[in-house]
């Protein structure tokens, strides 16, 4: 049995995992599945051995948390029904056979990730010296596998009954992981801040446990949001949102002490502020996801087009980076360059475009300063050969779409701030544009990745519609701005 192994960075903390627990196995065996080169009995050995593992997991764990014992009897039905699935020829039958036992693995999944052992245990010092928060995660890890292998069988066995009601655009799946990504790592980048040796000695121990439940359950989270994809057929989605809203809960709830204790600690405040921009952009468009509808489009402009392309260049910059950290090359150069422009964008582009959206500072110098550190952050990455990164055919598409979003936030950053950004009628000099002290070159570095019509594509039009800031709150009421920048 395989243990999943933890890693740290500077800027970055998770699990890495192997065998039938890893995202590897499961790719192989859809792989497989896909070319048609797996038979139904096969399939119900790969199932088989998979939920076996998960009991022996979960056994494990009853021996600290007796709690448990559900989710080790929940695997026992899971069993039971895979073994029925083999008694019968008929299409329909195994049809309906792969669609209970979807339900019953959702069903546990759930559980899985809502154990109290997954937050209460980590004051239990047994608990974590067994590696028993390991043994959980590598659970959640299994059962998300033995899902993603249900539904890529049943799709192959019967496209047209399985395929999903309507495709999900891609665009918005891909917006969900990259602002989870963001969320979680900054949640936990501010949380760090509670074991800062000037506290209290009890503020710094409820901040290390807080520290250790937050990232442990932004691994379960990691984990199911690999569920969130558009061939997902509609009814089954409800279930990851679910899963979506228990963790944000434990970790919201476990954060806001720590957030009592680092009042009047400018940096993290800011940072606390962007998690919570990332989590409603998250969930704005999770409920797009879900719902096969504009319906979060709405609610998604809570959040300003700058701010929005912020937190998806920064998604796909900590995806890129965490690569690197998981195989233990963080001191990579090309690391180093994707975490100096994290750091550019979540402490120095952010604090003061969230600033100037509250009307709290502006001016032609912070116009203008904004965007010399977008230009910086923009170096950073162009620095970096796409091919040359460890998988080239992932990282790259994630770094050619972090400088796209870098050309947005750019875009609509100027678009925001036209008084300060003249540019001449055609035919105009350009000797005539006002002169500052910045560097032409690093001013108008962009990305030249791709198109600027396609990377900045509505944003200008966007930005131009939209007012500085929705102050709604999340059920629709107007809050005042300096109300809603102390909520953080």
């Amino acid at each position: 049995m395989h243990t999943p192994r933890i890693f740290t960075s500077p800027l970055d903390y998770g699990y890495t995992y192997s065998g039938t627990a890893s995202t590897a196995y499961k790719d192989t065996v859809c792989a497989a599945i896909r070319i048609g080169s797996i038979s139904h009995e096969d399939f119900l050995d790969i199932l088989r051995r998979c939920v076996l593992e998960l009991r022996e997991t979960f056994e494990i764990v009853v021996q600290v948390d007796p709690e448990i014992s559900d989710l080790v009897a929940r695997m026992a039905l899971v069993d039971d029904e895979r073994a029925r699935g083999s008694e019968s020829q008929e299409g329909v039958v195994r049809q309906l056979n792969i669609m209970v036992l979807l339900h019953h693995c959702y069903d546990a999944l759930h559980a899985c990730v809502a154990a109290t052992c997954n937050k209460e245990m980590f004051r239990n010092p047994d608990f974590v010296g067994r590696g028993m928060q390991l043994q959980m995660a590598k659970g959640c890890a299994i059962l998300v596998n033995i899902i993603s292998i249900l539904h890529c069988y049943a799709q192959a066995v019967d496209l047209q009954a399985h395929a999903a009601d309507i495709e999900c655009d891609k665009e918005v799946v891909s917006n969900i992981n990259l602002s989870l990504n963001t969320y979680l790592n900054t949640k936990c980048i501010a949380i760090v801040r509670c074991l800062n040796p000037a506290l209290s000695t009890e503020n710094q121990e409820y901040g290390r446990t807080a520290l250790r439940i937050v990232r442990h359950n932004a691994e379960l989270y990691r984990k199911v949001a690999e569920l969130v994809e558009p061939s997902i057929p509609h009814c089954f989605r409800h279930y990851t949102q679910s899963c979506f809203s228990t963790l944000s809960k434990v970790i919201d709830s476990c954060s806001a002490e720590c957030e009592e204790i680092l009042q009047g600690d400018e940096i993290a405040s800011m940072r606390l502020l962007l998690s919570s921009e990332a989590s409603e952009a998250c969930f704005d468009d999770l409920s797009r996801y879900v719902n096969r509808s504009e319906a979060g489009s709405a609610a998604k402009h809570r959040t300003s087009a700058c701010t929005r392309a912020l937190i998806k260049a920064i998604g796909c910059s900590l995806l890129i980076y965490r690569e690197y950290a998981a195989s233990e090359s963080a001191n990579h150069p090309f690391a180093g360059s994707i975490e100096q422009c994290i750091r550019i964008l979540r402490d120095s582009v952010y604090s003061q475009v969230s600033r100037h959206e509250w009307g709290e500072e502006e001016g032609f110098n912070l116009a203008h300063e904004v965007h010399l550190y977008i230009s910086r952050a923009t170096d950073e990455l162009q620095a970096i050969a796409p091919e040359m990164l460890l998988s080239p055919h992932i990282s790259g598409e994630l770094h050619q779409k972090a400088l796209c979003c870098l050309e947005e936030m750019s875009c609509a950053w100027k678009s925001a701030n036209s008084e300060h950004f003249d540019v001449p009628e055609e035919g105009e000099s350009s000797s005539r544009r006002p002169s500052t002290s910045l560097s032409t070159e690093q001013a108008t570095s962009v990305s030249t990745s791709a198109p600027a019509s396609v990377c900045a594509s509505s944003v200008l039009e966007e930005a131009r519609i939209s007012a500085p800031r929705s102050s709604r709150t999340p059920s629709g009421d107007i809050e005042p701005p300096v109300k809603r920048a102390r909520s953080a």
